[in-house]
């Protein structure tokens, strides 16, 4: 619940960027879908968006640059549109 106020505080204020950790955990499923919904359509209006996360499917569909960490360190940076998820999985894999 204290993620859905938190981001309904944010549109509310219309932020022109969000810091998201794990934004869909404890979510239900239509619920996780709906925000992603959300999420997309507010980078449309050109909200910058970071968001951590180890749901890598919700951030191939989310995202446009992908960042992959390993032990605090930016180890892998792609394009989201250059992977398939299967391959962005074994991306993941490789590098953590």
């Amino acid at each position: 619940m204290r993620q859905k106020v938190g981001i309904a505080i944010a549109l509310s204020k219309k932020a022109k960027a969000l810091l998201l950790d794990e934004p869909t955990s404890g979510l239900d499923p239509k619920a996780a879908n709906e925000f992603s919904n959300i999420l997309i359509e507010l980078a449309q209006q050109k909200t910058a968006i970071l968001m951590a996360t180890h749901d890598i499917f919700r951030a191939k569909e989310i995202a446009h640059q992908i960042g992959i960490l390993n032990a605090g360190n930016l180890v892998s940076q792609v394009e989201a549109a250059s992977l398939t998820a299967l391959e962005l999985e074994e991306l993941y894999l490789q590098t953590v």
